[in-house]
């Protein structure tokens, strides 16, 4: 996948799927802006991208694998979104290509949810990648290979337990990707989901613990449960996620916008 010249905006980007698909993007040449809380994770993931990078056979600075740049902001202020555009321009000179990663919200079940946390969900999803587009979008207009993806989950097609705000919100995000991708495909913007089943993350981590907590058991029993779930037998590494979205961010994706795609080992039943 040749992505060289292109210009890339990875949020939550310094750890998890976010890195995973910033790894993937810039090992295919293009050149990032990596997006996170914090500035000491932020490094560590740029020196962890270029680690992979020598490792592999490139080497830093060359044509092939720009070093990444960083930048530290929270999506909950009113002035992030415009500011990590800005950034953009500054420091990549425009941006093609926008990833809103965004964490999900806290696990729990419809009786734990007070009016606070649905309106916490709500701001975390939904708001925060409206914003994102709504900066990016003037930047995204002059790019001749504009694309944009969203990462969901699979749950926004399968429900999981435990996670009635996420299961929720992400399919909200399904119906906003749909109607931006017809909205502004005249533009020359592609937008896609992708919706990423189990992976190996601190997140999974996170809900593999509170699924034990709960149901009394073990977390390496939950663990096993969970992989006995799905076809291939095993947790997703988040760069087979960052090679799906390297594609869909191409040039090479011409005909691809408005879908969501499951990255899920078989996980999701339905048709």
């Amino acid at each position: 996948m040749n992505l060289a010249g292109h210009r890339a905006v990875c949020l939550a980007a310094s750890q998890g799927l976010g890195l995973g698909i910033a790894t993937e993007l810039a090992l295919a040449g293009a050149r990032t802006l990596l997006v996170s809380r914090s500035v000491k994770k932020l490094e560590a993931a740029r020196d962890h991208i270029a680690a992979i990078a020598n490792d592999e056979g490139a080497s830093f600075p060359g044509n092939n694998v720009p070093l990444p740049e960083i930048h530290a902001a929270d999506l909950e202020s009113d002035s992030a979104p415009t500011e990590i555009i800005e950034e953009a321009v500054k420091r990549l000179g425009g941006v093609d290509i926008l990833v809103s990663n965004i964490g999900g919200p806290p696990p729990g079940r419809f009786e734990n949810m007070d009016d606070a946390a649905w309106q916490n969900g709500y701001d975390q999803l939904v708001r925060a990648y409206v914003r994102m587009f709504r900066a990016a979008l003037p930047e995204l207009e002059k790019s001749d290979c504009a694309r944009v993806l969203a990462v969901t989950s699979v749950s926004s097609r399968q429900p999981i337990d435990g996670l009635v705000l996420s299961n929720t919100f992400r399919a909200g995000l399904v119906g906003l990707t749909k109607t931006l991708a017809q909205e502004y495909a005249a533009k020359g913007i592609l937008v896609n989901n992708l919706a990423p089943g189990m992976f190996d993350t601190d997140r999974l981590i996170e809900l593999d613990q509170a699924t034990a907590q709960r149901q009394g058991i073990p977390i390496d029993e939950v663990r096993a449960q969970r992989k006995a779930q799905i076809p291939i037998g095993r947790y997703g590494d988040p760069r087979e996620l960052g090679k799906v979205a390297a594609f869909l961010a191409s040039p090479s994706n011409t005909m691809i916008t408005g879908q969501t795609i499951l990255v899920d080992g078989g996980l999701y039943k339905g048709l």
